[in-house]
């Protein structure tokens, strides 16, 4: 997933909760989400590097390879590969 395609993402959900917002009673409404655009975009900036580094954790993993390898799995090996994600 490419920068230009997560942060797609976060404008489709911007548009669903400002659909969903306008459909409700002006006294409804939540306070908005970020305090300035500013940041707005430091956030989203740090939930992307966020994304890549655990991507790049992923596919240099040794470990998960050799699992991901195997055909059958034991409880050593469940716990290999949740100690991985963590």
């Amino acid at each position: 997933m490419n920068k230009s395609k997560m942060l797609s993402a976060y404008k489709t959900v911007n548009n669903f909760r400002k659909e969903a917002t306008e459909a409700d009673n002006p006294q409804d409404q939540a306070k908005p989400l970020y305090r300035s655009d500013y940041d707005e975009k430091l956030i989203k900036e740090y939930h992307f590097a966020k994304f890549k580094k655990n991507l790049d954790l992923i596919q240099n993993s040794p470990e998960l390879a050799e699992l991901l390898e195997k055909s059958e799995w034991d409880e050593d090996d469940i716990q290999k590969l949740l100690a991985t994600f963590r």
